[in-house]
């Protein structure tokens, strides 16, 4: 057998899998018992803890950073990184806002998702087609995007009352359920399926564990790097549509360190800087997890610098044991 033959033949080998599968499995049960620990702990320190309207403010604080962190979750499996996912929700959202004087919902809504498409894409090509460093493609995406969105607004917040569909996906509910916990709930489960029972899915993940190996097998890991940029564009400009339309106000410097917030749910959840490795299903209970304990915090009236402090223990407790069974911590 050549050595051509050889390097063809190793993105199939189950033996990589086999292990990301292990690795998440083991993960993801830390994480859930994490979570139930800390479920019973906050009703037994507040009793209305566990009631319907506090579930309900858990799961509308976290619906935003969540959809983030699905499609963060999709570029880290790839082996990059987005930053840019806070700035383009802000671009989003003020390009959108300056068409609210048209009085029309769906022309605000489809210009709002058509920026954060076109950020995503411009991310994809410059990493994908012209080898740019993600880190450095989405720092400047990020810059940019917050000053476009300040220079376009005049700096000045923008009203969205009169919008009443706009409003409603921010505020509405659906069968008792609000529509952002829905979209939560709907995506991360598209998510799922997209990436265990795709091919899209397989190459996303052979693609972050050894692109060289994927392209010869055939993969075009341009096409998947650009796709998955794409869709973490347009996973934070409906974030922050719908943060807007909740608070029915629209920020051009809204939204300040989100994408740090975004990337440790992504890392909480299981997926590997180093790419290969991530789980939608971890990415969404690690929102789950954060929520929980900035809820939490908040009834207990600890202050906001104490609680980032409490909120990186947690991110550190369940994500060492991993990286140690890896053997990435000395």
């Amino acid at each position: 057998m050549s050595i051509l033959e050889n390097e063809v033949a190793e993105p199939v080998s189950p033996a990589r899998p086999a292990g990301a599968r292990r690795h998440l499995g083991a993960g993801d049960m830390s994480r859930v018992a994490v979570l139930v620990a800390l479920l019973i702990a906050g009703q037994a320190i507040a009793p209305s803890f566990l009631s319907l309207a506090n579930i309900h403010v858990i799961l509308l604080a976290v619906a935003g950073i969540g959809i983030m962190a699905y499609g963060m979750t999709l570029v880290v499996i790839t082996g990059e990184i987005d930053l840019s996912v806070a700035g383009v929700a802000v671009l989003s959202c003020v390009v959108g806002g300056l068409l609210i004087p048209t009085g029309s919902a769906t022309l605000v809504i489809s210009a709002t998702l058509l920026v954060g498409l076109g950020a995503g894409l411009g991310n994809g090509v410059l990493v994908g087609a012209f080898g740019i460093p993600s880190l450095i493609a989405t720092l400047g995406m990020l810059g940019i995007s917050r000053a476009v969105a300040n220079i376009a607004s005049g700096g000045q917040a923008l009203y969205p009352e009169g919008l009443v569909a706009y409003l409603w996906l921010g505020r509405g509910a659906f069968v008792g359920i609000p529509v952002p916990v829905w979209l939560l709930l709907v995506l991360g489960a598209a998510a799922i399926a997209l990436t265990k029972y795709s091919i899209f899915g397989r190459a996303l993940f052979a693609t972050g564990g050894n692109a060289r190996a994927a392209a010869l097998s055939g993969i075009n890991i341009v096409a998947v790097r650009v796709t998955v940029f794409v869709i973490s564009g347009v996973c934070a400009a409906l974030a922050g549509m719908l943060e807007s339309a909740r608070l029915s106000y629209i920020n051009p410097a809204g939204f300040e360190g989100m994408e740090l917030s975004v990337l440790a749910v992504t890392v909480l959840g299981g997926a590997a800087l180093a790419g290969g490795v991530g789980s939608i299903s971890g990415t969404f209970v690690a929102t789950m997890i954060i929520g929980i304990v900035n809820n939490l915090l908040n009834q207990l009236g600890v202050s906001i610098y104490l609680q980032q402090v409490v909120t990186a223990a947690v991110i550190l407790a369940v994500v060492l044991p991993g990286m140690w069974q890896r053997g990435i911590a000395k």
